[in-house]
């Protein structure tokens, strides 16, 4: 019987064990160069992100405990009460992933995962943060902005820097797609749509890079945005445009930094 009881309860231990996600578990913090960096996201009020604020860590001993600490298996649902933090891991200057908290609602969300949040599991590690300094930085060229973002990234004082469409596109502008088949409804064909008009861009203006995305649509009609260099806006003739000619991106860049 006491066999029995012991076969059990290893079983019972390693289905726990099982179906515990640790969040940070990919990321070897001993190697060092490491941030967990912890934004306000729009929500209500809650004392406790009140009392943290804003915060960042680099020390490997208290990335080491939240890896330890940040492990769920409480499933939870997922809210329509926004989020009092994103949390960033961060290496090189850019974040790599992030995740989003909510201390009213008791909900972090990883991806496809949502799990219970206990707010002890931020609460324990107040007064172990670092406040981080913030910039707003506007720039008057694309060229300008995009040096200005190289330049911050190989500075070692550097949490992390964002990656606005500017890097890669000076703007975007927008086209209306009329569908030939009326036997189907033109939005549920969109991603086959965007597959064919890519190719089809790309054959009329080769020397131009750019992205399409949907924008919606209806049943006859699918709306699309081209994220590009304005050169392609300029002699694009293949659809007519809609309401966005040509917009270019603002050069703005915010960029997080360490604690003097």
């Amino acid at each position: 019987m006491r066999t029995l009881i012991l076969i059990i309860a290893h079983l019972l231990g390693t289905f726990v064990g099982y179906c515990q996600t640790q969040l940070l578990k990919d990321y070897d913090f001993e190697k060092g160069g490491y941030y967990l960096l912890g934004l306000y996201s729009e929500s209500d009020r809650n004392s406790l992100r009140d009392s943290i604020g804003e915060f960042y860590t680099d020390s490997i001993p208290v990335l080491n405990q939240f890896k330890q600490e940040w492990t769920f298996d409480q499933a939870s649902p997922r809210y329509a009460c926004g989020y009092h933090y994103t949390v960033y891991i961060c290496k090189d200057g850019l974040p790599v992933e992030h995740f989003s908290i909510n201390l009213n609602c008791n909900v972090i969300v990883s991806g496809k995962s949502c799990f219970y949040f206990d707010s002890q599991k931020l609460r324990m590690f107040n007064g172990k943060l670092k406040k981080p300094k913030a910039t707003f930085e506007k720039f008057d060229s694309i060229t300008q902005a995009r040096n200005r973002r190289m330049e911050i990234l190989t500075h070692p004082k550097l949490i992390t820097t964002f990656t606005p469409e500017w890097t890669k596109y000076e703007g975007e502008f927008s086209f209306t797609y009329s569908c030939q088949s009326k036997s189907s409804d033109c939005l549920s064909q969109e991603d086959s749509l965007l597959t064919q008009l890519t190719i089809e861009i790309q054959s009329k203006y080769s020397e131009e890079v750019f992205e399409l995305e949907s924008a919606g649509g209806s049943s006859t009609e699918l709306f699309v945005n081209v994220r590009c260099n304005k050169t392609l806006a300029d002699k694009f003739k293949l659809y007519p445009l809609s309401w966005n000619k040509w917009e270019a991106y603002p050069l703005y860049l915010a960029s997080y930094w360490e604690a003097k």
